[in-house]
């Protein structure tokens, strides 16, 4: 049985990886978090894609916490299923 596009990407990517939907992009988690700030756990978090070579080149970096993450995660709805 044939893997599909999104998973072959999330294999090659790796662990940690969340690819965007629409474009080469996406973000890379590190393996461990960077440690405690007063305001929580925080993660960095590299926004990738790739060069004209193909390889793995950094946008930017992101400092922000797991707390946040998950709370703006969390505060996402699915979509409503009635029709107007």
């Amino acid at each position: 049985m044939p893997i599909s596009w999104h998973t072959r990407l999330k294999n090659e990517l790796g662990k940690g990886a969340v690819p965007c939907l629409v474009s080469g992009r996406w973000l890379k988690f590190p393996s461990e978090s960077g440690g405690f700030f007063k305001e929580g756990e925080y993660i960095v978090l590299n926004v990738m894609t790739t060069d004209a070579n193909d390889k793995d080149r950094k946008l930017c970096e992101l400092v922000v916490t797991r707390e946040d993450l998950l709370d703006a995660i969390n505060s996402v709805k699915a979509p409503s299923t009635e029709k107007a």
